[in-house]
């Protein structure tokens, strides 16, 4: 049997419930979390034995590598690359095989980016190099090559579905992936990003019929292109629009 006291008026009784910390940062999970990035994260190339380049030639840029890589074992290498140099806001532009030391990559603009290098080991174990910084290109990128002449894709929509049409060069991928989102969001790819699945597939010219879920909603799509020899192009944002608009 339980008493009030006539002081004290009674308090409803609620589910017990675990406690959490007012601090996610001392939680274990976090504590746990943190542990297996810094585990991951190591320095396997001795300090000043490492160096990184990247040289522009108006629209092209050759980045090139050297790395005392002897008391590891690598199974790949990834090339990123940042449009405004915050190691943040950078994108993978290549991944390549462990005896990789250069790569040439293609700007979209005459603006100036930023790379980086992250070796990686059969453990997958990492460690990054860079950034190696282009300047902007003064004679500016009107006669750039265009990646929507390259990769072209169009998207077109009625209330109920969208159909997607891609005719990519000829070459061999390893992977096309399409997501969708209902508003621009910077980094679709990214693990956590608002960005929904479409379609996986390695067909080079193919096309894909989408269901909607509400005619009122706008759509915008996302290509991340892959191909065998390690190139990552990425097309989008593309908005999914009305035939004839």
């Amino acid at each position: 049997m339980i008493f009030w006291s006539k002081s004290s008026p009674p308090k409803r009784l609620l589910p017990a419930v675990a406690k959490t910390s007012k601090h996610p940062k001392d939680s274990k999970a976090a504590k746990a979390a943190k542990t297996t990035r810094a585990a991951k994260a190591e320095t396997f190339i001795p300090a000043g034995k490492s160096s990184l380049n990247a040289v522009r030639n108006g629209q092209s840029v050759t980045i090139s590598w050297q790395a005392d890589l002897s008391g590891a074992k690598i199974k790949k290498i990834d090339v990123s690359k940042s449009p405004t140099g915050k190691i943040t806001n950078r994108n993978p532009i290549a991944t390549l095989e462990p005896g990789a030391t250069s790569y040439k990559d293609t700007l979209p603009d005459e603006n100036a980016c930023s790379y980086w290098v992250r070796f990686t080991d059969v453990n997958g174990k990492f460690q990054e190099i860079g950034p190696a910084r282009v300047d902007i290109d003064k004679a500016g990128s009107a006669n750039y090559i265009k990646l929507a002449d390259i990769y072209k894709i169009s998207i077109t929509r009625t209330d109920d579905q969208a159909v997607l049409k891609w005719d990519f060069p000829e070459d061999q991928y390893s992977g096309i992936r399409v997501v969708r989102a209902l508003r621009l969001i910077p980094s679709p790819f990214k693990t956590g990003a608002n960005a929904k699945p479409v379609v996986k597939t390695v067909e080079r010219k193919s096309q894909y019929t989408d269901a909607l879920g509400n005619p009122n909603s706008v759509y915008w799509y996302w290509f991340r292109i892959t191909t065998k020899s390690g190139a990552i192009v990425d097309r989008g944002p593309i908005k999914a629009e009305y035939a004839g608009r």
